[in-house]
This record gives structure tokens, sequence and C-alpha cells, in this order.
């Protein structure tokens, strides 16, 4: 089965007062900066977990509103399959760190993979369709993020860079990414 690239762009983005994936960073909204470096790990189809027309990528809808991440993956595990999961509002997430994702994923055991920088990162990560009963039992139990539902055992890491995995939340958080990225000139 073929991996599917899905980017979390559901939620209020109340700490940043605005939608974060359509926030543009360098001339790109944030939803970008994640699609295009799934697409450079090799991913051919890539959809949007939520959000709102602005998006351009194919967008799959919360069917439960503020129900959390959880829900949000099961239904999407469920529609697609496997997917390599991203938030919107991880700009800097590399393709080196989405294709090392998806080859350990080939080789693990574990119905998920995910990344690891200076802590673990639920929502940076591969979920394989065999995680979907998993993470519904969690859902059940009255879970509302997969970092309450896995344990030891139920995941694979890899290791990250802090800035591969770093959220950007809020006004402060994007205006010094803004700043960083200009004098570095760096970015995807």
């Amino acid at each position: 089965m073929t991996t599917i690239g899905a980017v979390l762009c559901g939620g209020r983005s109340s700490r940043m007062g605005e939608d974060k994936a359509s926030l543009q960073l360098k001339g790109r909204p944030m939803v970008e900066w994640v699609a295009a470096s799934m697409r450079e790990a090799g991913l051919e189809s890539i959809v949007a977990l939520g959000g709102n027309a602005s998006i351009s990528l194919p967008i799959i809808p919360d069917e439960l509103e503020q129900q959390g991440p959880l829900h949000v993956l099961i239904k999407a595990i469920e529609r697609l399959g496997d997917i390599l999961i991203c938030p919107c509002d991880v700009p800097l997430v590399s393709a080196k760190l989405l294709r090392e994702i998806l080859a350990a994923g080939a080789t693990s055991t574990e119905p998920v993979v995910l990344a690891r920088s200076d802590q673990l990162q639920p929502l940076i990560g591969l979920y394989k369709e065999s995680a979907a009963s998993l993470l519904s039992a969690g859902f059940a139990r009255g879970e509302r993020g997969p970092k309450f539902v896995l344990q030891e055992g139920d995941f694979a890491v890899v290791e990250a860079k802090a800035a591969e995995t770093q959220n950007i939340n809020t006004p402060t958080q994007f205006e010094a990414l803004v700043v960083d990225l200009s004098s570095s000139n760096g970015g995807t």
C-alpha cells in the first residue's frame, strides 16, 4: 500500500490568533512548507486534515469539531491507510527526517514510527493502517491525543533535530522564525 502524506491543518489556532496553515512564510503558506518536504521525501499524494478552502491541498474535513487530533488521525487512517503525518505549524520539518521515518516504517514491526527531538513527537510520524484499532480503543476510553494512547512497544523512534520539530504556535514564535529565515537565508 502507498503511504499518503497528511498535513494536520485543523484546530482553532487560538494562541496564534489566525489560521496557521495559511500564514505566509517567505511567500508561501506554512502548510506548503510541510507539503514540499513530504513531496521531496517521495510522497506523491498529500492531503490536509482539516483546514479551510484557502489550502491548496485536497481537504479531509474534521468530522467531529474540537475533538483533538486523535479522532482526525483515526479517520484518516481508516480512509487512506498508511499515513505520514505532520502538523502545518512545523514548517522546518525536513524531507530527510520524513524519509528516515518512512524507511524505519518499512522495516519496523511497530504500527507507528515517531520523530523524537527534545521530546517524543506523536504528531510527526508514520501511522500504519494496523495502528487504527489501537488508536480507536484509546479514543473510546476518552483520550483525544495519540500521546495519551501510545505506549512503549507501540512505536519505533527516529531521532530529529529540535528545529525540524519546532511548532510555531504564537505570533512571537512566528516572527522569530521569519527573522531567523531572513538572516540565515535558509529554509525549505
